[in-house]
């Protein structure tokens, strides 16, 4: 009678499973915010050393930075990027907040700096710190200052600027900002980001972190928060969930398990269950992004689709900069510049779409900016892409060259416009 009765409690399970059909993702029931960097106090910033030491004596860096060299060639290269970075400093972030529950992980938008990057505030001896010295280019100062590292071997934590005691530029906001307007599809936007704005910080800072064992260095984490938070502003501009390009194993897909090793465990994690901030145990957001969806993609009564420019995304998801004061002038600017010319559909077709009502109101003209300030805010070309770089990422070296052409055409039609860039 028991096994009666269990064998039809469980049939009638099944049937309303059947009859209920696929079910969302878990909501996170509590969400925490990463914050931009540029806006720690002092106090924040020993908070954060006070964890990372306790991270490093408890073997934790060692342990990332060894999985990072021995999934590089899976991980990088192929749309697995953004997926298994995503995870990965939330791993990390985890086990921080082991140690101080209200620690979190600040992204660094690095297009603040991308002028002199080495003059930046998150660069300086009460922060990251900055340029190594000595023969080894031992980092002496910052958080992470005089720290001695086990792996690869004993070594200081190094950093050598690419450019002696300055840094050579990064990426303008501006080209992030088309990046995240004009690629439609996830392959295009990896290839963007991975051969640009990722590639131009590691290499910059340079030590540690130009090579496979960067994660020694803090910087890293906060560097892929940010490509994180840029790959989730993507997402909010079209559709969530699409995830095409390489892949491990082929052409890339949602069931794709992220490349994990002893290290650094993910449970065996599918690319699907990292896509949408907010469920699934990706319970954080930033606070210069879009927050969690209300439904998860494909569940909204009006059901899954590619999300058009304009339509249901709020004016900041168009640009690739935290800097609050400055991204409505950066739209307005660049609609008023470009108007009427080609360009603005193809580098922003998300400002192209924009009503001018929404975009100009109140704002002042740039016509108000003058021919000196036009001169002095002229965009500055990034720094390329060294060979070794190139070769150590088994990258294509015409794919390097025709995304960086596609960077410097960018910023020579900006710069031959009226556009003046407020950041």
């Amino acid at each position: 009678m028991r096994f009666l009765i269990a064998t039809a409690i469980a049939a009638a399970a099944v049937s309303s499973a059947i009859a209920q059909g696929p079910q969302p993702p878990p909501r996170c029931n509590a969400m925490r915010t990463r914050r931009s960097a540029h806006s720690l106090s002092n106090e924040d910033w020993q908070r954060i050393g006070r964890v990372l030491a306790q991270m490093h004596d408890d073997g934790h860096i060692d342990r990332f930075a060894r999985a990072h060299q021995a999934l590089f060639e899976f991980v990088h290269g192929s749309t697995t990027f953004f997926p298994f970075h995503r995870k990965f400093v939330q791993e990390f972030e985890d086990i921080g907040r082991q140690i101080d529950p209200d620690f979190t992980v600040p992204y660094w938008d690095s297009t603040r700096d991308y002028r002199d990057p080495a003059s930046s505030p998150i660069l300086q001896n009460s922060t990251l710190g900055g340029n190594g010295r000595g023969p080894d280019s031992c980092l002496p100062d910052g958080i992470q200052g005089q720290w001695q590292m086990q792996f690869p071997g004993g070594h200081c934590l190094r950093r050598h600027f690419d450019n002696g005691d300055s840094i050579r530029p990064w990426i303008p906001a501006e080209v992030i900002s088309s990046f995240i307007q004009a690629d439609d599809w996830i392959s295009a936007f990896r290839e963007d980001i991975e051969y640009g704005i990722h590639g131009a910080v590691h290499l910059g800072l340079g030590g540690d972190a130009s090579t496979r064992f960067a994660p020694n260095d803090f910087f890293f984490f906060m560097h892929h928060a940010n490509i994180d938070r840029l790959w989730w502003l993507w997402q909010n501009s079209h559709f969530m969930l699409d995830y095409n390009g390489p892949g491990p194993n082929g052409e890339a897909s949602l069931d794709d398990v992220i490349p994990q090793n002893d290290d650094v465990d993910f449970g065996g994690a599918r690319v699907g269950s990292v896509m949408v901030l907010g469920y699934e145990g990706n319970c954080y957001t930033y606070d210069s992004a879009p927050g969690a969806p209300s439904s998860y993609p494909g569940f909204e009564p009006s059901g899954p689709g590619r999300i058009l420019h304009g339509s249901q995304v709020p004016m900041p998801a168009f640009s690739g900069s935290s800097d609050s004061s400055g991204f409505g002038l950066e739209i307005m600017r660049m609609r008023r510049a470009l108007s009427g010319a080609s360009a603005l559909k193809e580098f922003y077709p998300g400002v192209a779409a924009l009503e001018s009502s929404r975009n100009i109101g109140a704002m002042p003209s740039v016509d108000e900016c003058s021919c000196q300030e036009r001169m002095a805010k002229r965009l500055l070309y990034p720094a390329p892409m060294t060979d070794a770089w190139i070769k150590m990422h088994n990258f294509d070296p015409r794919r390097i060259a025709q995304a960086y052409q596609k960077t410097c055409r960018l910023i020579d039609t900006l710069n031959n416009s009226t556009y003046v860039s407020p950041y």
